[in-house]
């Protein structure tokens, strides 16, 4: 890193005046909340949320455990350890209460915006370029779904150490500072360790040096070689936990694919229009296609274009340079089971940067010349401005909840068998069970409509998944024929379908076929060795048989897998009790009504256990609680009833 590799390097402009920074900073933010302040009081979806979040054991506290479960595991697909700690923060702050997720989202979004105005003013030398770039970043309705959506953590947090990558790394071109690099290195260790989508930062990194006309040499080569040494190893990381999904589609398919989703991209960062929560693709890919031929036409000619335009229009190679660079590691995964997905908004997060600073630089070098061009670039910026905030509050309204995120997809594309699936379970979970059933029913017809390689014959996840959950929608109505059906017709589609085996070990134990349902509860977890309701099933078969201590060692082993899992307590809680471990049970049942204050039975079974033992005052006290949360519950009211006559008699005979 010597003195004359810096001489080549353009300097480093001055940040603005504390006063100006705290204006700017102070109207990013206020803009930023006027626009999201509605995802505040948004719910979690049914869209990955449970599964990272409010069902995800391990954030829910920051320990040695939790710790190297997070580092050491995917989720299931990709490697966030560094998502995962925001969410144990978040969960350390407000527990599994939405609003805190949203919050901080909604923080990081904002310092990417100023990050995003930070890094333009460093690559134009122009603070209209800049502030106009960080606005359009910040209000952006095809950003919504990454700021809005609890589950998008990753993307927000993995863009905000990548732009501090970028930002520093420009800080040591110019001022020649170790630190600045080493910092580099350590923000985009970070950034990989939220996503490694980011991975292509060496490559980035490459083509602002050339964009700034700086020359080559053999240290400009060097000086990468760490970025690259940790993109490589997190790029291996990734492929190992995406192989099953990468693999699901040809190699074929992925490069008739890769130009669809490209161009999707570029026309919603300037017709933001139809948004949704997915793209479904109908029918296979292939360039006798007008819609795949189309894209792929326009892909070559934008390429030819940016390779055309270096020497005269710079920006407009950068720009486009930039788009394709980053969003070039999402063109991989298109498929998911046996269905197509050619697009996710999220995914455009980073590479609209590139397209924004090539508009808005453009348009500032016309303005250099003509006052008209000046005024009106002014205007439009205005105005876009103004068009996308109303537009990204209205999209973040389709967010607000499960039902109202895939009712908006289904108005857009009726025939979306995931939102179909999705909502069924959304109507489930509310107990409407005909509307459940009707979605389920939606959902198979409209899935042979995206089918695009299945093979007679084969495994069907998809299908299978939607025909478990109609079994037990159906299940928990009373209509075990239509249940058994379900699930056999499951089964045999995905013979590895876990849920349809669940299902399957409940119905047979309702009947009174023990060894079934034991059998099925086995193979269940035979397919999915962590599957703990699986786990708390076979454990209450176990009690109900008489096997206490069998059971016991199950429901020991469910909070093994999830120590914060309140039925898995509270089952242990009911088991220990029969062989009269009492002290035990008080202990199961305390940690049960702490991981969920309103379940309400392991709060009676506690207080019941707590006067059995001579602790009145603590019985009440539970008792009390329920009456909280339940409150015409017929056993507290009347144990409290006869708990107060005993104390006036006990009172009366002193």
């Amino acid at each position: 890193m010597n003195d004359r590799e810096h001489s080549m390097t353009v300097g480093f402009p001055r940040l603005p005046s504390r006063f100006a920074l705290l204006w700017v900073v102070g109207g990013f933010f206020a803009l930023t909340l006027i626009v999201y302040a509605a995802s505040f009081s948004g719910h979690f979806v049914r869209w990955d949320d449970g599964m990272l979040i409010y069902e995800n054991p391990f954030i829910r506290a920051i320990n040695f455990a939790t710790l190297k479960k997070i580092f050491t595991s995917y989720d299931p697909e990709l490697y966030i350890p560094l998502t995962f700690f925001s969410y144990q923060i978040d969960y350390l702050i407000g527990g599994i209460h939405p609003g805190i997720y949203h919050l901080q989202n909604f923080l990081w979004h904002t310092g990417n915006a100023l990050l995003v105005a930070w890094l333009c003013l460093l690559l134009s030398r122009r603070k209209w370029v800049a502030i106009v770039c960080g606005i359009l970043f910040a209000v952006h309705p095809l950003h919504t779904e990454t700021v809005v959506w609890a589950s998008a953590r990753k993307d927000v947090l993995s863009t905000f150490f990548f732009l501090l990558s970028v930002i520093a790394y420009l800080s040591y071109r110019a001022r020649g500072k170790r630190g600045s690099y080493y910092g580099s290195l350590v923000a985009f260790l970070f950034a990989l360790l939220a996503k490694v989508s980011v991975l292509t930062l060496p490559v980035l990194l490459l083509l602002i040096d050339v964009f700034q006309g700086r020359k080559w040499s053999v240290w400009m080569i060097v000086e990468k070689l760490p970025y690259i040494a940790l993109s490589a190893a997190f790029g291996v990381i990734a492929w190992i936990g995406k192989a099953g999904v990468l693999g699901s589609s040809t190699p074929m398919e992925k490069v008739l694919m890769a130009p669809v989703s490209a161009v999707f991209y570029l026309e919603k960062i300037f017709v933001p229009a139809r948004l949704s929560v997915l793209y479904p693709f109908e029918g296979s890919p292939s360039l006798a296609r007008m819609d795949i031929l189309i894209p792929f036409v326009i892909c070559i000619l934008l390429v030819t274009a940016m390779l055309i335009a270096w020497r005269k229009r710079p920006e407009v190679s950068f720009g486009l340079a930039f788009f394709f660079m980053t969003v070039s590691p999402t063109l991989l995964n298109f498929a998911k089971g046996d269905f197509f997905y050619f697009a996710s908004d999220r995914y455009a997060y980073v590479p609209s940067i590139g397209i924004l600073l090539m508009v808005a630089m453009l348009l500032a070098r016309a303005s250099e010349h003509s006052e008209t061009w000046a005024k009106w670039s002014t205007i439009g910026a205005v105005t876009v401005s103004i068009l996308f905030s109303g537009l990204a509050v209205k999209q973040s309204l389709v967010w607000h909840d499960s039902t109202s995120l895939f009712t908006h997809t289904l108005s857009l594309y009726p025939d979306a068998y995931v939102a179909l699936n999705n909502l069924g379970n959304v109507y489930r979970q509310q107990g409407e069970t005909q509307q459940a059933v009707e979605s389920y029913e939606k959902a198979l017809s409209a899935s042979e409509r995206y089918s695009f390689h299945r093979i007679p014959g084969s495994v069907d996840t998809a299908r299978s998944k939607i025909l478990s959950n109609l079994g037990s929608v159906y299940r928990e109505s009373g209509a075990t024929q239509k249940a058994t059906d379900a699930y056999k017709r499951a089964l045999a589609l995905n013979p590895g379908n876990e849920y349809a085996h669940l299902g399957m070990g409940i119905l047979a134990g309702q009947a009174g076929l023990y060894q079934t349902a034991e059998a099925e509860y086995r193979a269940a977890l035979q397919i999915a060795p962590e599957f703990s309701t699986a786990l708390i099933n076979l454990g209450a078969l176990y009690v109900g048989m008489g096997r206490i201590e069998d059971g016991i060692r199950e429901y020991e082993r469910a909070i093994e897998m999830n120590p914060f899992y309140p039925q898995a307590f509270y089952n242990f809680g009911v088991a220990l009790n029969k062989v009269n471990r009492n002290r035990e049970a008080i202990a199961a049942y305390r940690k049960a009504v702490a991981l969920a204050p309103n379940f309400v039975a392991a709060r009676l079974n506690l207080a019941i256990l707590l006067y059995e033992r001579q602790d009145r005052e603590e019985s009440v006290q539970q008792f009390e609680e329920v009456l909280r949360y339940d409150p015409t519950n017929r056993m507290a009211l009347s144990a409290l009833r006869q708990i107060e006559a005993l104390g006036t008699s006990s009172s009366r005979s002193r």
